[in-house]
């Protein structure tokens, strides 16, 4: 078995509304532990139609105030998630937090720019072929330069 090079990192893409998110932390943090890489839990928030310009403006003081408050709802149910996650006494792990606003694939990309893997999960919808991905893990996989594993929707 390696070492981990120094700076091991993990980035897991969560859902807020992930009905598997904790099955793709699982693993994320399981591979934490073999590999001993700290893991930057991220989550995306989509922002509609917030540019600088509507922001300086008086009535954008409720759009900031939303904004904000989706910022720490998000940040606040990682915070729930992790610690309902199962420990490993033996092999702790860091973790932080990272919400931005933006494109999720665009926001898992950027994140992962010097990562050593990202851990997300997958969307089945509908009728489609359970091996097409959904959007944003379509994406990423396509699109990352470190190795992607995708967690299927059970």
């Amino acid at each position: 078995m390696t070492e981990p090079q120094p700076g091991a990192r993990i980035i897991v893409g969560l859902d807020r509304n992930g009905s598997h998110n904790d099955t793709v932390l699982a693993a994320a943090l399981g591979q934490a532990r073999l590999t001993k890489a700290a893991v930057s839990v991220v989550h995306a928030i989509a922002d509609t139609a917030t540019t600088a310009a509507s922001l300086d403006t008086a009535a954008s003081h409720d759009r900031r105030a939303a904004r904000q408050a989706r910022h720490d709802a998000a940040t606040e149910d990682l915070h729930r998630l992790l610690a309902k996650a199962p420990r490993d006494g033996d092999a702790p792990v860091t973790v932080d937090y990272d919400v931005r606003h933006g494109d999720p694939a665009t926001v898992l990309l950027s994140a992962a720019q010097h990562a050593n893997l990202i851990v997300i999960g997958t969307h089945r919808t509908g009728a489609r072929s359970p091996l097409l991905l959904g959007t944003v893990s379509q994406d990423v996989a396509v699109h990352a330069t470190c190795p992607v594993l995708l967690i299927p929707t059970p």
